[in-house]
């Protein structure tokens, strides 16, 4: 709390504070609605999905310096709710709903290491692209 300077009796107890719509700056055609109208305050009469977004939203925030984490968390979960991209320029290898889930080998393996990468790549069942699942992304949100 002290680390983002938000006080605690303040911020836990905020149950008006909803994520906000998107409005770009420089073209109004990429404006977004938010994607969820989550609180911040616990609600224990809510639903168990309302209850895993809000916690797991809250998790995210505080994973925030660690992006790599909050990725994983993310791809595991579904939450927190994200804006989709405008144009997905990914010729239907990524989702636009469920977004980036890997990241491909990089080149340097096919170049050197060839036989292996082979096996890697036949281990996840997919292309080696950004929209196949690992082993444990199988159904983002049923966790």
């Amino acid at each position: 709390q002290a680390q983002w300077n938000v006080s605690a009796p303040g911020y836990i107890t905020d149950a008006t504070s909803k994520p906000a719509n998107y409005v770009d700056p420089g073209n109004p055609a990429n404006n977004a609605p938010a994607a969820s109208a989550i609180t911040i305050q616990w609600d224990g009469a809510a639903s168990n999905e309302q209850k895993l977004e809000r916690i797991i939203t809250q998790k995210w925030i505080a994973m925030f310096p660690e992006g790599q984490e909050a990725w994983t968390e993310y791809r595991r979960t579904g939450y927190p709710k994200l804006f989709t991209v405008v144009q997905n320029n990914s010729n239907g290898t990524i989702d636009t709903n469920i977004q980036v889930r890997r990241l491909p080998y990089p080149q340097s393996e096919y170049n050197t290491n060839k036989d292996e990468l082979n096996k890697g790549i036949q281990l996840l069942g997919g292309n080696d692209d950004g929209g196949t699942r690992l082993w444990w992304d199988t159904s983002a949100g049923n966790f």
